[in-house]
């Protein structure tokens, strides 16, 4: 799958599905690095478009329009350049449990150095 979609500003955003074996039914929603940083309009707009997506995208493959979860990384929590949200497709607590291990195994790799991440580094208080 790899559908796009016009914005109200004339900017692009694109929906993709990722394959992987540890986290099935996922997809992205991706706001083109080549546009810049969307603007707040832009990004109100694709989180309506990615609810409407994935209400859509998990009725059909789960029979049940609300059996999902979407992640937003802001600018400094993200590990690729580029504005995105993540859409997951759940089917049980257990399936979003999974999810949350995935993810969080993934986040300590990027905090001990184990794993790429060019997310800036922001001095904490």
């Amino acid at each position: 799958m790899n559908k796009s979609f016009g914005l109200s500003s004339g900017n692009q955003c694109r929906l993709m599905r990722i394959r992987r074996e540890l986290i099935p039914n996922y997809y992205i929603l991706v706001f083109p690095i080549s546009q810049g940083e969307p603007s707040p309009n832009d990004v109100a707009e694709m989180m309506i478009t990615g609810i409407s997506h994935a209400k859509k995208l998990a009725s059909d493959f789960i029979g049940d329009p609300e059996a999902f979860s979407i992640l937003y990384s802001g600018y400094s929590s993200r590990r690729e350049k580029g504005w995105h949200i993540h859409i997951v497709l759940l089917g049980s607590r257990w399936k979003k449990a999974w999810l949350y291990m995935m993810l969080s195994g993934k986040n300590v790799a990027q905090a001990l150095g184990l794993r790429r991440d060019d997310a800036p580094r922001i001095r904490q208080c």
